[in-house]
């Protein structure tokens, strides 16, 4: 192999290696919800598909904590999740310790969040 190769090599590994550190995980089913109440702490972003642009990057504490997103334009789980989780405008971040609610950040009408901020408010809680 020459240089450019196993630069190229490196590059694609480490690349790969840090997605898998950071990364959420799509809540897509029932059972992977319920999979919220043996987390010791979790961070689940509840938003809609045609509101993506405005997501906050919650991968981001993946370090911290489990992190998981809710599509609400899913149609096995979307309707009952957000009547359940009582959610109001999208997107919405919930912080969860052992399966219990203990924190909920909602935007204001721009449907967008200051993400510096809540994340900072969100490591606090989780500590």
């Amino acid at each position: 192999m020459n240089n450019k190769c196993i630069s190229y090599l490196l590059l694609t590994l480490c690349s790969l290696s840090s997605w898998l550190h950071s990364q959420s995980v799509n809540l897509d089913s029932f059972n992977k919800i319920q999979a919220l109440n043996i987390q010791k702490c979790a961070v689940v972003q509840v938003n809609a598909t045609w509101n993506y642009a405005n997501r906050a990057k919650v991968e981001k504490l993946s370090n911290l904590c489990f992190v998981g997103e809710i599509d609400l334009n899913n149609k096995d789980i979307g309707a009952v999740i957000q009547k359940e989780w009582n959610i109001k405008v999208v997107p919405t971040i919930i912080i969860f310790k052992e399966g219990k609610e203990v924190m909920r950040y909602e935007p204001g009408i721009s449907m967008r969040f200051d993400q510096d901020e809540v994340f900072n408010k969100i490591k606090q809680q989780i500590k």
